[in-house]
């Protein structure tokens, strides 16, 4: 890789890194789905020039919408408001072996027995993390629950990519402004029923935080992470750029230690490592096997994302 590449990786591995202090600061002042469609709202107008309508596949979009914008969303910032930033930061990376079992199932994939270690690696790891109990002194955080929720949008998001794998006439732009559009549309209808309280919270919040919080997100996590991303994949091979970004988790953790006072001990340290192990394994395999799996399942949300 050039200078300009290695630049370009590191900063926007540091900029999703850094975007899971920016959920768990704001899911704090203010409910996680109401927050997640303040944030969608944003980018659907700002990628509303993207959008185009193609007879015969919008029922997969909406579908990949769903799952993408909505369900992923509801589910992994309501985990990371129960979990600390650290914990969250490696369940998500559950996508990629989730990714590789619905290839299994629905795409006729063939692994081998080293991806099947890597994901029972990698879920032995989560479960590690998950089980730890009490992870922080917020008396309302729920580990076991808060990881369960993020594993469940990390499925949500893997299932996302296979309804996006089959619409092939749709550019990465076109297809982060219509799951922006449905994402936006589906939590603020999940937020006025799941929720309570939301104008009070958004009343009370520090705003300047807030519009901070959302412009991050929006702009820097959702955008420019994702222009970032696909621009490194025109010029990389996949090899290099989908295992390279585990570096996000790695920069979220370590975040989450020194700015959230998120606790690091021996059981998250081995659950970590056993995750980030067993990920590798298998988007190693997968890119040498089928490079385009590897290419939809990009990292936590990302590709649209969980950042």
């Amino acid at each position: 890789m050039s200078l300009r590449e290695i630049s370009a990786l590191l900063l926007m591995c540091l900029v999703w890194g850094f975007h899971f202090v920016v959920i768990k600061t704001v899911v704090g002042a203010v409910p996680p789905m109401f927050y997640a469609a303040l944030r969608l709202v944003l980018v659907a107008a700002i990628m509303a020039p993207f959008l185009r309508w193609r007879a015969g596949q919008m029922g997969r979009i909406f579908l990949g919408g769903l799952c993408l914008g909505v369900f992923n969303y509801a589910m992994m910032f309501t985990g990371v408001k129960l979990a600390p930033a650290s914990a969250a930061a490696i369940a998500i990376e559950l996508h990629v072996p989730f990714a590789t079992i619905l290839a299994i199932v629905f795409l006729g994939d063939r692994p081998g027995w080293r991806r099947f270690l890597g994901i029972a690696f990698a879920f032995s790891g989560v479960a590690i993390i998950a089980t730890g109990g009490a992870a922080s002194d917020d008396p309302a955080a729920r580990v076991g629950l808060g990881v369960a929720l993020v594993a469940a949008a990390a499925f949500s998001e893997a299932m996302g990519a296979v309804f996006v794998k089959r619409s092939t006439s749709f550019t990465p732009h076109q297809l982060l402004a219509w799951f922006s559009l449905i994402g936006a549309a589906g939590l603020s209808v999940m937020t006025l029923i799941f929720e309570t309280g939301q104008w009070a919270a958004f009343a009370a919040a520090d705003k300047v935080l807030l519009a901070g919080a959302i412009l991050y997100s929006a702009i820097g996590a959702s955008i420019i992470g994702h222009a970032t991303y696909y621009w490194l994949l025109h010029r990389l091979p996949v090899s290099v750029v989908a295992p390279s970004v585990l570096l996000t988790t790695i920069f979220a953790v370590l975040f989450s230690v020194l700015l959230l006072g998120d606790p690091f001990g021996a059981r998250m340290a081995f659950g970590g490592l056993l995750t980030l192990a067993g990920v590798g394994v298998v988007l190693l395999r997968n890119v040498k096997k089928q490079p385009k799996t590897v290419v939809l399942a990009e990292p936590a949300g990302y590709t649209h994302e969980t950042n």
